[in-house]
């Protein structure tokens, strides 16, 4: 079934598309279809054909979502493949014949048993293996789609023309196509995302490290992202406690992406008109000052190398509290503290928009 071929709405776009975001997108596509639409429509043929993307993400969408069901039957045995591919339905089992083996006891039931075994048992490999294939194929379009919404969704930010390495998408891809779950099918289309825009933002490491999430460890996932710094999340006493925080601090260890017993962190200010540093944490940040050589020291959680990478999934709603709780630990020890908007990393820092003083 092509996907892009029902009737679909000559509207314009619901939503303008810079062309940072076209180039975007169109090395998303490249890199998931090779120059083949997959059955989609790509971001490029809409463009030209002044389609409304989001009409015809909803068509094709909506067919992925008749095609799992029809797997479903198939799973079910409401429906089959024939020996050249089509999908049909199968009789009812009170309309199959009795064989006469079962009738007749007196015959010698290995007699046709072992007929024609190798070739019936390669046609049926075969069709099990492509249903499967197929399930897979669906479920990538279904993370393509996303992928497409997620850049949309995004703040402005370079695309490198670097190619993505061959070894670290054909293993997303094998990874990818096999979660089912959504919210993690969203985490695995972020990670393509953010890495087509710059190769090497995430390691091979990191994608094992991501097939590892089952369904439980997406909410510890989710809240420890709300207090992630680049590499640490501040060991905020008084603030954390250990019947709210102290499991999904402990699921985070298991996963390998932070260490639940704090260590001393001394953030290091660095010279520019004044002695500052900045501290992302989603798209919120924390601009220290200071006019002496000197520099906070933080109790925190380090986040591991692949922790590091991970975060970079998460989502950006930063926990106010927690940063006003931050900055006041901060300021008791002689620094100056604003709160501001932080953009999405570039390869060339922050860009930072302070809001208030605290």
């Amino acid at each position: 079934m092509d996907l892009a071929t029902d009737t679909m709405s000559d509207a314009t776009p619901s939503q303008p598309i810079s062309e940072t975001q076209q180039q975007w997108l169109d090395k998303l596509w490249s890199c998931l279809f090779d120059g083949n639409n997959g059955g989609l429509m790509s971001p490029g043929q809409m463009r030209r054909e002044r389609r409304d993307r989001e009409h015809v993400r909803q068509l094709e969408m909506a067919a992925i979502l008749e095609a799992e069901a029809e797997m479903n039957d198939i799973h079910q045995g409401l429906k089959a493949l024939d020996d050249y591919g089509n999908l049909i339905d199968t009789p009812p089992v009170e309309a199959v014949a009795t064989h006469s083996i079962i009738e007749n006891d007196s015959i010698d039931q290995s007699l046709d048993l072992m007929l024609d075994t190798p070739a019936a048992m390669i046609r049926s490999v075969v069709k099990e293996v492509s249903v499967r294939d197929l399930e897979r194929s669906l479920n990538l379009r279904k993370i393509a789609i996303l992928a497409e919404s997620e850049i949309l969704a995004r703040s402005e930010r370079p695309v490198s023309t670097q190619p993505v390495k061959i070894e670290w998408l054909t293993r997303w891809r094998e990874s990818a196509q096999t979660v089912f779950n959504p919210e993690l099918q969203l985490l695995w289309a972020r990670m393509l995302v953010q890495e087509v825009a710059l190769p090497g933002e995430f390691s091979l490491g990191a994608l094992t490290t991501l097939l590892q999430f089952e369904q439980a460890d997406i909410e510890a996932f989710r809240m420890v992202g709300h207090y992630a710094f680049p590499d640490f999340v501040y060991q905020a006493e008084g603030y954390f406690s250990d019947d709210s925080h102290g499991e999904f601090f402990e699921v985070m260890e298991e996963l390998g992406l932070l260490s639940s017993s704090p260590s001393n962190r001394t953030i290091k200010l660095v010279q520019n008109n004044a002695l500052e540093r900045l501290l992302p944490c989603g798209t919120k940040a924390l601009k220290i000052t200071g006019n002496e050589a000197m520099a906070p020291k933080l109790p925190v959680y380090k986040l591991s190398r692949y922790g590091r990478q991970m975060m970079k999934l998460a989502d950006k709603n930063a926990d106010l509290a927690y940063l006003f709780h931050l900055a006041k630990a901060i300021k008791e020890q002689g620094f100056e503290v604003a709160l501001g908007d932080c953009s999405d990393s570039f390869e060339d820092g922050y860009c930072f928009e302070e809001k208030m003083r605290l």
